[in-house]
């Protein structure tokens, strides 16, 4: 087994079964009272059948009537109809909890991917478990907990009928509630380890689908299945075992539970021949046995999914942090294309030690600045953080005054463009692309594509601008994506524009023509930063910043090969001086 999963399963901070039923409560509150009263009905109504067998045992027996028989039947088959309605009822408003449930996680979900720092990896993991608490919503399992504090109810009914039946319901409620509770402490551990070696099976084939092309040029599939058969084998085992203890464990309940109305059964057959019960009591007193102990019975029964749920239920509310709750923004107006970068650090989220150590920086409107520097030096995590995909280390950044992390990554977004290294497209049309999902622009959306060189592509493709990509759409080549992502940096003329290896998929022609539309944004007033090894590009730019062993070394003028040379006096001057900071 993955001593990773294992580990994290071992980290992750538990939560009691209760207690993510009670954070439940709290997020659907007037869901949960919905369920408790409709759960009020359900248990009242569970007397029916046991009251009805009194009757039958100790009035129409007794004198033979066959009108009462007629009337306690249609009275009894009337109620039993409304208990199913509430029953149905019921569960309604638990399926509707699980919507109530997505309405209050998934605007954080997204929000956590816009600002989070694990992005990448939060928003498949946190809709899959909320995907797994509603199934466990549907599924009805939660409701033996609205039920369980009508226990003592029907312990105190047994009491009614006769003391000692009452005693041998509190003996039984706690003989079956002890058995829920060594299976919880039983089969907790095997329950996460089990969840977190799926996980990362799971995990490991979705890497495999996105590497489709080097697995099959280089060979490797069976060395992959054999590697991935190894995690989800370690996954079965922790499964089997875990699944073995649920087993032994729900058995033993159910096996407890009938020996106890076996008991009752015999108990009250030995109180009605000593006539301190009716014959109608005994057949009673079992089925309220039956009732009192059924919700504890179910919880043992379905121990297994309801572990699965609390587990998500804990990792979503240890991801999901409530500061990330999307709140209502006031709309800025497009900022000033100035850059203040004071005393930054870089460095990848959680890691410790920083990439880029602190410098600072100013940048002027209309600056073309070349990012340089080997592979690895920490070019693309500076990008990632100056566009707000990553927090900085220490330090910040001012965008026209605005702190980029401060500010909400829904506004400033319209604001700057960006295209990562690897070009992913969004499934969607390439209108939608480029456009950003914005609708009714779609004069912006031809004047980026065609600044971006990607018009004459889009035209070509099947469907134009309205073929879609992403699954199950039109496949694009790494070139075409590149362009198509280009253009979705240019829509909207940004004022700060970020490329990482803008023309590492193009041709010589297409990167002359990217050249050009930057040079022309740049004389808009907008700020372009560009991570490149492509001399052509860098001998375009004005400026050379230079990163190397974790420092800003200096600032060169860029040429074809590009060599140290003060900056010329046009330079905005680094604030401090950078020779200072590179010590």
């Amino acid at each position: 087994m993955s001593q990773v999963a294992t580990k994290d399963a071992r980290s992750k901070k538990s939560i009691s079964t209760f207690g993510w039923l009670f954070g439940f409560a709290k997020r659907a509150p007037q869901h949960s009272l919905g369920i408790l009263a409709f759960s009020l009905f359900v248990n009242l109504l569970l007397l029916v059948s046991p009251l009805y067998m009194l009757q039958i045992y100790d009035r129409v027996l007794t004198s033979g009537s066959t009108d009462t028989l007629i009337w306690l039947s249609l009275i009894a088959v009337f109620l039993l109809g409304v208990y199913a309605a509430a029953e149905a009822g019921r569960r309604r408003v638990l399926a509707l909890a699980g919507l109530r449930l997505e309405e209050v996680f998934s605007r954080r979900m997204f929000a956590r991917f816009a600002d989070g720092e694990d992005a990448a990896h939060a928003l498949p993991s946190d809709i899959s478990n909320l995907s797994r608490i509603q199934a466990a919503l549907q599924n009805g399992v939660l409701l033996a907990f609205f039920d369980l504090p009508f226990t003592p109810f029907f312990i105190a009914l047994l009491f009614l009928l006769n003391p000692m039946l009452g005693v041998l319901g509190i003996v039984g409620a706690l003989l079956v509630l002890a058995i829920a509770l060594v299976s919880e402490f039983a089969t907790r551990g095997s329950g996460q380890r089990a969840i977190a070696v799926a996980n990362e099976a799971q995990a490991f084939a979705r890497g495999l689908s996105r590497q489709k092309s080097a697995v099959v040029a280089m060979g490797l599939g069976q060395r992959l299945f054999n590697r991935w058969r190894g995690i989800r084998d370690a996954a079965t085992d922790e499964a089997i075992s875990a699944s073995k203890g649920d087993g032994a464990f729900s058995s033993l309940a159910r096996s407890v539970r009938q020996i106890l109305q076996v008991i009752v059964l015999g108990a009250g057959a030995a109180l009605a021949l000593s006539q301190e019960i009716s014959p109608g009591g005994i057949v009673a007193a079992s089925v309220i046995m039956s009732r009192a102990l059924a919700p504890i019975d179910q919880i043992v029964g379905s121990w297994r999914t309801i572990v699965m749920a609390r587990s998500a239920w804990s990792d979503l509310i240890q991801r999901l942090d409530p500061s990330l709750d999307p709140s209502t923004y006031t709309p800025l107006p497009r900022p000033s294309a100035d850059i203040q970068i004071d005393r930054l650090s870089v460095q990848v989220p959680g890691t410790e030690l920083p990439v880029i150590r602190p410098f600072s920086f100013v940048i002027s409107p209309e600056s073309k600045i070349a990012l340089c520097g080997g592979n690895g030096s920490g070019k693309t995590t500076l990008l990632q953080t100056l566009a707000g995909v990553w927090p900085a280390g220490s330090g910040r950044i001012l965008l026209g005054g605005r702190d980029i992390h401060a500010w909400p990554s829904e506004d400033r977004g319209q604001f700057i463009g960006y295209v990562p290294q690897d070009v992913e497209l969004v499934p969607g049309t390439v209108a939608d692309n480029i456009s950003r999902f914005e609708d009714d622009r779609l004069n912006d959306v031809f004047a980026a594509a065609q600044r971006a060189g990607a018009h004459d592509l889009i035209v070509r493709l099947p469907d134009g601008y309205d073929t879609r990509v992403g699954p199950g759409g039109v496949h694009l080549s790494a070139g075409q994506r590149q362009l198509i992502g280009l253009a979705r940096a240019f829509f909207g003329d940004p004022v700060l524009l970020l490329l990482d290896e803008p023309t590492a998929n193009l041709d010589d022609l297409t990167s002359k023509h990217v050249a050009v539309a930057i040079d022309d944004l740049v004389r808009q007033g907008a700020i372009v930063i560009v991570s490149t090894h492509d001399p052509a590009l860098i001998a375009r730019m004005d400026l050379c910043l230079m990163v190397r062993d974790g420092a800003i070394h200096n600032l060169r003028r860029p040429q074809s090969n590009p060599e140290p040379e003060k900056p010329t006096s046009n330079v905005v001057p680094v604030r401090p001086n950078l020779s200072e900071v590179s010590q």
